[in-house]
């Protein structure tokens, strides 16, 4: 995995401690610059962690675009309390007129019960800070 440049962390008061700590952590592996759109399924808290699952979209090459899922871990006690674990894994490639089925075979074969949110990527990718530029 090649080393990113350091990120600013995300705000947990506009994304919620979760989504912020997702957010950081994908900040990780891929550039968020590069990042397209992020929907984040609600946890679901079990055997005292939280457990979670989004769907990433990147820009790759040309028309295409790829899809990840990005699962995660957040113990809710002991020595790793609050301390996020995730694992992205690539899951498809597709033109964008292909993207909203491709995404919805994803969230499908992640079993995740309920909607998934669009979350609000631009302030995470610095979007205000290169206007203001």
């Amino acid at each position: 995995m090649p080393d990113l440049p350091e990120h600013p962390p995300a705000d947990p008061a506009r994304y919620g401690e979760t989504v912020a700590k997702l957010l950081d952590a994908l900040a990780t592996r891929i550039p968020p610059g590069e990042v397209e759109a992020v929907w984040a399924f609600p946890g679901v808290k079990r055997d005292n962690r939280e457990y979670g699952v989004a769907v990433v979209t990147r820009r790759g090459q040309g028309d295409r675009h790829l899809v990840y899922r990005a699962r995660y871990v957040v113990p809710q006690s002991g020595a790793d309390r609050g301390k996020l674990a995730l694992e992205v894994e690539e899951t498809a490639e597709a033109p964008a007129e292909l993207l909203p089925a491709v995404i919805e075979g994803v969230r499908r074969r992640a079993d995740e019960a309920g909607d998934a949110e669009l979350v609000d990527i631009g302030p995470w990718q610095g979007e205000g800070e290169r206007r203001a530029s």
